[in-house]
């Protein structure tokens, strides 16, 4: 997406893991009459919803498995619970069953049946997500049997000290050939960190202004609460990121750091998806899942951090405006 900002709900889907993690892995229907659950989720202490997508994988040896995706009969279960146990109290919170399509989350046309699209919800006032406690999803059967099974350990939350460089009242300060660091805390259970920065910028062309904002995928997948790269690299990043015009004026109105963190089972489905992609590989990408009972997907945890108005030193300000690689873009 364009912008990443606190939102009241986001979708804990398969779409949501590949483009917030750069990866993904394909997932082969069966074979047979075999009946296998598809499952993505990610519980989120920042989220005032929790979404869970349950699917099934199927087969025909007389139907294509492209026609056979479109039936919403086939794609979903029918009569099944989906629930989150608290494991340390043993509290079962039970999901509700609904169109993600009425819930503003319309479903991408394409392989599958995009109408309903059934999800599973729970407010995350009712279930009150603790930092470092184990959350299970368990699905059943209409006969009380276990289809499938998985067991995550949520987020701590981020608190607003826990990035200590830049600190809360810093500017960013990009020198082209010093090392611009980020570093934060958090609890060892967050293992994978994306990092962002957004840049809210006004544009002024023929006496019309029109703000707009950039986002700059700055670092994918660290396994560190530490990151550094020269402050050239900023500089770079906004040369390439605008068109130049010479009847257009910009101003840089403020920034936005994001700290994005998942759990285990998220690093090790990035991991396992690009273990098999070398030069010398067979070619095969192997199936992550910490599904039980012969279930695909994942179930995971998720945290950000997010600060907001963040202003840029007086001397990044005239490197943008009259630097190599920005002079072309009319900062004012």
């Amino acid at each position: 997406m364009n912008i990443i900002k606190s939102v009241s709900v986001k979708l804990a889907l398969f779409a949501t893991i590949v483009s917030f993690f750069s990866c993904s892995n394909d997932f082969d229907l069966t074979e047979g009459k075999v009946d296998i659950p598809v499952v993505y989720g990610l519980i989120s202490d920042k989220d005032t919803a929790t979404y869970i997508r349950v699917e099934r994988a199927f087969s025909d040896e007389e139907t294509s498995a492209f026609i056979l995706a479109k039936d919403p009969a086939l794609l979903y279960y029918d009569n099944i619970e989906v629930s989150i146990v608290h494991v340390k109290t043993g509290k079962s919170h039970p999901l509700k069953r609904v169109d993600g399509n009425l819930e503003g989350y319309q479903r991408a046309p394409g392989t599958f049946a995009d109408a309903p699209n059934y999800l599973y919800k729970i407010k995350n006032s009712e279930i009150n997500f603790v930092g470092k406690d184990d959350y299970r999803l368990v699905i059943k059967k209409n006969d009380n049997t276990i289809l499938t099974e998985a067991t995550t350990t949520a987020i701590t939350p981020y608190s607003v000290s826990s990035v200590s460089t830049p600190n809360a009242s810093a500017k960013l300060a990009f020198g082209y050939n010093t090392d611009f660091r980020i570093r934060w805390s958090g609890g060892v259970e967050g293992v994978i960190h994306d990092i962002k920065l957004l840049f809210h910028i006004t544009e002024v062309k023929n006496n019309q202004s029109v703000d707009t904002t950039i986002t700059w995928n700055v670092a994918r997948n660290l396994s560190r609460y530490e990151h550094s790269f020269k402050g050239q690299a900023f500089y770079e990043f906004m040369n390439g990121a605008f068109i130049k015009e010479t009847n257009v004026e910009r101003f840089f109105n403020s920034a936005e750091l994001v700290i994005i963190t998942g759990g285990q089972a998220v690093k090790d489905y990035i991991s396992i998806g690009q273990a098999n992609l070398g030069i010398t590989s067979s070619g095969e990408i192997p199936i992550y899942t910490n599904l039980s009972n012969g279930g695909v997907g994942l179930f995971s945890a998720k945290t950000e951090f997010i600060r907001t108005d963040i202003e840029l030193a007086p001397a990044t300000l005239d490197s943008l405006r009259n630097g190599i690689f920005t002079k072309s873009l009319n900062f004012k």
